[in-house]
């Protein structure tokens, strides 16, 4: 499992990072989107080596079992 950063916000406005644990950057952007506020879009996805793995938001699951963390 890699972890990523996903900044989320408003274009033009106020921003914020979220550290989302993912397989893919595709799954990133589903696990960062249970984390999200309406009206705020993601603005990039970018995977990072974070030593501590603090992270955010639990994976996302898979389309065919989306409680399912895999």
């Amino acid at each position: 499992m890699r972890i990523y950063e996903v900044t989320v916000g408003r274009p033009g406005g106020e921003t914020r990072l979220l550290k989302v644990p993912s397989k893919t950057d595709v799954q990133a952007g589903d696990a960062a989107m249970t984390r999200m506020s309406e009206g705020e879009t993601i603005l990039s996805i970018e995977e990072t080596d974070d030593p501590y793995q603090d992270v955010d938001a639990l994976p996302a699951g898979t389309q065919t079992h989306p409680d399912q963390p895999v």
